[in-house]
């Protein structure tokens, strides 16, 4: 798609909320999204190795003010960190 007339960036609850209600516009929409789908394993359905173990989150560091290193504990997948806390909400 060359020429979108909507770009929405990130498939995650709010990506996807802003697509689902433009779906029957009729504007043409293009999602991007960093993430790949996420795999169909065992560790995709247990809450330790996703929350405690850190199986899917990135190894990436971000910065604070201070200069502290830390890891944002974001997870880069199609449907963004909603697909690891949807069921909290």
């Amino acid at each position: 798609m060359s020429n979108p007339d909507i770009v929405i960036i990130g498939s995650g609850i709010g990506g996807a909320t802003i697509a689902s209600g433009l779906a029957g516009s009729g504007a043409s929409i293009l999602m991007l999204e960093r993430g790949e789908p996420l795999p169909a394993t065992p560790h995709t359905r247990d809450t330790r190795a996703i929350f405690v173990d850190g199986h899917y989150r990135p190894k990436e560091m971000w910065r604070e003010a201070g200069g502290a290193a830390f890891n944002p504990g974001n997870y880069y997948y199609v449907g963004g960190n909603s697909k690891f806390y949807g069921a909290v909400l």
